[in-house]
């Protein structure tokens, strides 16, 4: 016999959702504590998860991963989860600038967020400045590659190949980057998602 359980969210949470979407207030629903106050969200189908209750960086990076597991024709296949190496880029933006990157994208890297937030992934391409060894020539860039990136974007198209890129230590890697161009919300705001993988 299945039992059930009358789901209570915590008092922080429900806070955080009527800040999120604000609106007028709703009586409590029956079963739940006077003090959680009801919200529009609470209408949502889905009693467990709401879009960005758990992103401080305000993109529901969950949604995201959602749509790109679940967008129709894809044309290219890569492995998804949630410890993935991800990096959003705003494509509406001059120089398509990062917008969020993943914790697994700064351990790959060895970049902070507070580095790459702002700039364009192409400084991967490089060594960092601190550990460029003055005596040997700086690296090239893959100007291929780049070129290859820049006209899928460019032509909305998925994308997906190797390229050498640079750790903060100046440790360089074999990147498997795809890039899939996404719209966020209904806004018509062009982004690009970006997921890396070490296949060095």
């Amino acid at each position: 016999m299945a039992s059930h359980v009358d789901l209570v969210m915590n008092p922080w949470e429900a806070k955080a959702l009527d800040y999120h979407y604000p609106a007028e207030t709703l009586p409590p629903a029956t079963g739940r504590p006077s003090s959680v106050s009801r919200g529009p969200w609470q209408a949502m189908s889905n009693p467990v998860f709401y879009p960005g209750l758990y992103s401080a960086t305000g993109f529901d990076i969950m949604g995201i991963l959602t749509s790109l597991r679940a967008r129709p024709n894809p044309q290219i296949e890569f492995a998804l989860d949630c410890s993935v190496a991800l990096v959003l880029c705003n494509l509406e933006e001059p120089d398509d600038p990062i917008v969020y990157a993943s914790d697994a994208f700064c351990d790959l890297t060895g970049y902070s967020q507070a580095e790459i937030i702002g700039k364009n992934c192409r400084f991967l391409q490089q060594p960092h400045p601190s550990s460029w060894d003055t005596s040997k020539s700086k690296p090239k860039r893959d100007k291929h590659a780049a070129s290859k990136m820049r006209h899928a974007l460019q032509a909305e198209q998925e994308i997906q190949l190797r390229v050498i890129n640079y750790r903060k230590d100046g440790r360089r890697f074999i990147n498997s980057v795809s890039i899939v161009p996404v719209t966020l919300n209904g806004s018509g705001y062009r982004y690009a998602v970006g997921l890396l993988k070490d296949d060095s």
